[in-house]
């Protein structure tokens, strides 16, 4: 099977681990349209204009920060434009003429990605395939910058908003957020070799959270939204609630069948975590078992809890029988969910 797995940062908190690059290695907008073309990744692009003093304090703060770099060096394109340059440009079989403002130049493809709103220094974010252009005004202290990127880079962008995202990043990685008080529910987890005598007695569906160490949104969701309140609860009245680490060295039995580690030539990854991803790996996941241990529901990628806890109520209840996730959401909220 093809490795799926790079190398990414498994603490952003603490020390990092590999090599430090010493700089960003920025591209021209159409260096990155090409390299996106052969091997599609988020675009990020920094605009900024000569006279801007954010943007040099940016650069001098933000931009040198050895996990940014690391980063933006190996998941992203970065791309740095002066917005008043006098150059013409191309993105997207498009031409990019500039515009002459008074004694300066207006760039037409820094008009077009901030919508006209010139304020410097803006991040914008691209990824086309994915139909993603977003836009941040301002400047963006280390910490922002770094919950943006893995937002990004740990496709969390397909199951959750980046402004719940950032917020539960900053409980995480924050110096003083204090996570280390974070603790999960006592008696939350149970052995694989507890689930079948468990459901023989008390037959429940099943939740298996898929994680994996180099994944951020994996430890996020360990510290944030496991131990959420309200999801615990949900999560242990409906559910028998299994943890798997992708790269786990365990031999488990999983409804019937045994798992083990698959080897080096499968990247180290357990083979459950290989069925269980259809063999593209997506961590975070959480994966939910009817009774009769079916797969009734996959949720990849990173799940906030207030959204987690919608679900794993929609599933546990049985709500899913009688209405639409829609009605569902719209009649939980109503009630004040």
């Amino acid at each position: 099977m093809k490795r799926y797995i790079t190398t990414l940062l498994a603490c952003l908190c603490g020390a990092i681990c590999y090599g430090q690059e010493q700089q960003v290695n920025w591209m021209t907008i159409e260096e990155a349209s090409r390299k996106y073309g052969e091997a599609p990744r988020p675009i990020l692009i920094d605009f900024y204009t000569d006279w801007c003093g954010w943007c040099k304090h940016m650069d001098r703060t933000t931009y040198a920060d050895p996990v940014v770099i690391t980063l933006l060096n190996r998941h992203f394109y970065p791309v740095k434009i002066n917005a008043e340059s006098s150059d013409t440009m191309y993105y997207n079989g498009r031409q990019y003429p500039p515009v002459a403002s008074g004694s300066r130049f207006v760039s037409t493809l820094a008009a077009e990605m901030l919508g006209g709103k010139m304020s410097y220094p803006s991040t914008v974010f691209l990824h086309e395939k994915e139909n993603i252009r977003l836009a941040v005004p301002g400047y963006l202290e280390t910490l922002q910058l770094q919950s943006f990127l893995v937002f990004f880079m740990e496709n969390c962008y397909k199951s959750t908003s980046i402004n719940d995202f950032a917020e539960d990043f900053n409980k995480v990685f924050k110096p003083e957020a204090g996570v280390d008080k974070l603790t999960e529910p006592k008696q939350y987890w149970i052995g694989f070799n507890e689930l079948e005598q468990k459901r023989e007695q008390d037959p429940r569906k099943v939740l298996l959270f898929l994680s994996a160490p180099w994944s951020n949104s994996s430890r996020m969701m360990e510290r944030i939204v496991f131990p959420d309140s309200l999801f615990a609860e949900l999560a242990q009245k409906y559910y028998y609630n299994l943890q798997l680490e992708a790269t786990s060295r365990d031999s488990v039995v999983f409804m019937g069948h045994t798992f083990g580690n698959a080897g080096s030539d499968e990247g180290n990854l357990h083979e459950l975590a290989i069925a269980l991803s259809d063999r593209t790996l997506q961590v975070p996941g959480i994966y939910i078992f009817n009774e009769e241990g079916g797969l009734m529901e996959r949720i990849p990628y990173y799940v906030d809890a207030k959204r987690g806890a919608l679900i794993l109520d929609f599933i546990g209840s049985d709500a899913y029988k009688d209405i639409s996730w829609d009605d569902f959401v719209k009649v939980r909220v109503a009630e004040g969910f």
